[in-house]
């Protein structure tokens, strides 16, 4: 069983293909969903992806995707994008419209509704899916970093009751002495 993606750097290293590129990134979409931390979220695009351009014939697409997808994140997360997404190759030579590139309708849509770190790479979709769903507070915890948080809570725990122990002895002792 493979792990879904959890980096665009990962979505570039496993695709070989357009077809595997595509299912790539649509796995990170949805690693995206389980964070709940603008760090977090930050975190899945700091890396740099190696590109893609001479991987398969549509690579440099492919660049120009995961560079709108850094920069369209890092404007929901609400912080400045990483350097690399905005480097030469990551821009399509061609216009390139995600769904129904035959029909006029959804070309104009796609045209009037890729936001802004799309259209700058030539790239045009009616709709771009960004599944983020920040919460207020703190960021979740897997069970693992809650078991090992519970366990040292248990450690210190046992430690300060053993030296309340030892100080209580101490003072039994203080008190029988002087009986």
């Amino acid at each position: 069983m493979t792990t879904r993606p959890k980096s665009l750097r990962e979505v570039a290293a496993r695709s070989d293909s357009l077809g595997e590129f595509g299912r790539h990134l649509r796995d990170w979409l949805h690693e995206l969903r389980r964070f709940s931390s603008r760090a977090q979220a930050a975190a899945t695009i700091a890396a740099e992806p190696p590109f893609l351009i001479g991987k398969f014939p549509e690579g440099r697409t492919a660049d120009a995707w995961l560079g709108a997808y850094a920069e369209h994140l890092s404007r929901k997360l609400g912080r400045a994008a990483p350097a690399w997404a905005f480097a030469p190759g990551r821009i399509a030579q061609d216009p390139t419209f995600d769904q129904g590139a035959e029909s006029t309708k959804l070309r104009t849509l796609a045209l009037l509704h890729a936001p802004a770190a799309f259209k700058r790479r030539n790239l045009f979709t009616p709709s771009v899916d960004l599944p983020l769903r920040l919460r207020p507070g703190r960021p979740a915890k897997s069970p693992e970093e809650k078991r090992k948080t519970n366990a040292e809570r248990q450690r210190r725990f046992r430690l300060a009751r053993h030296k309340e122990l030892v100080a209580l002895r101490k003072l039994q002792r203080k008190l029988a002495l002087r009986k």
